[in-house]
């Protein structure tokens, strides 16, 4: 079932939207938007470049740490040919270290910054940016660790 969600465009696009409409309906009133346009859309940019190259710096640290061995930083093409980030490590781990390295980024990426959000009287564009890019981001590690947990090769 899993990997027919991973294989589906369709899931990845309705898991970006859901991603992205929680996030604004959660924060929207938060959100500093005082910049002029082209000073958001430079926010943007910097946040998304930021978000993918952290993003595998936190998987590659996890699997450092708890894997062991060498580590790489890879490009690699997507379904749709484009030059993505990936990490590979030479070892595996048990099912529970590929949790938590698969798991790490949507963590620290997302999930605390929502948290930290909840208490802050205003959120920055761009920490905005961070946490909904990589939440929206995060869709295939979540459906490895629930390919993994159920089970299904990925």
């Amino acid at each position: 079932m899993f990997k027919k969600m991973k294989a589906n465009s369709a899931a990845f696009a309705l898991w970006v939207l859901l991603a992205c409409g929680a996030h604004i309906l959660l924060f929207r009133g938060k959100v500093s938007m005082a910049q002029p346009i082209w000073q958001r859309l430079i926010l943007a940019a910097a946040a998304l470049g930021l978000v993918l190259l952290v993003h595998e710096l936190i998987h590659a640290l996890f699997m450092k740490v708890l894997i062991g061995g060498r580590v790489r930083l890879i490009f690699a093409k997507d379904k749709l040919g484009m030059p993505t980030p990936g990490v590979l490590a030479e070892k595996r781990g048990t099912k529970g270290q590929e949790a938590v390295m698969r798991l790490a980024p949507f963590a620290l990426l997302t999930l605390l910054p929502d948290v930290i959000f909840c208490f802050l009287p205003g959120v920055e564009l761009f920490f905005f940016i961070v946490a909904l890019a990589n939440c929206a981001g995060c869709f295939y590690d979540i459906l490895d660790v629930c390919m993994l947990l159920h089970g299904e090769a990925w």
